[in-house]
């Protein structure tokens, strides 16, 4: 099971950004003592890493407060993009964002997450993490 510090370690791509909301803290803190085998998301929090659970069921991010995960940050719009699984793998859609959603450099309307896998939705940058 992986650390915070070894996720924090290997999720920095850029500088701290503002906070993710405090519910979504408050959902991340009761999932960290349960970092095992799984799918995650790992979004930079200022200087801190949050980690969110990505399940079975479809998560949306954006910064809507009926969003999945709500990003507070103007560069992410209300309906970014949705997680999902399909099969055996997770992707990612662009929800008809303005910003679009770039994964490893590379803006996408879809994309296979693969472990480590860099993705930004506008100016917030977090990590995909597929722990086995």
């Amino acid at each position: 099971m992986p650390t915070l510090q070894a996720i924090e370690a290997t999720t920095r791509v850029g500088p701290p950004l503002p906070r993710t909301n405090d519910r979504d803290r408050r959902r991340a803190a009761l999932a960290a003592p349960r970092l095992a085998a799984g799918r995650y998301l790992a979004i930079e929090d200022g200087d801190e890493v949050v980690v969110m659970e990505v399940g079975a069921e479809p998560v949306h991010l954006g910064r809507s407060a009926a969003a999945g995960v709500m990003l507070e940050h103007l560069s992410v719009s209300r309906r970014h993009a949705v997680v999902a699984q399909r099969g055996e793998d997770t992707v990612i859609l662009d929800d008809r964002s303005l910003n679009g959603v770039l994964v490893n450099g590379e803006r996408v309307a879809e994309a296979i997450l693969r472990h480590g896998d860099e993705i930004r939705l506008g100016d917030v940058a977090m990590r995909y993490l597929d722990v086995r």
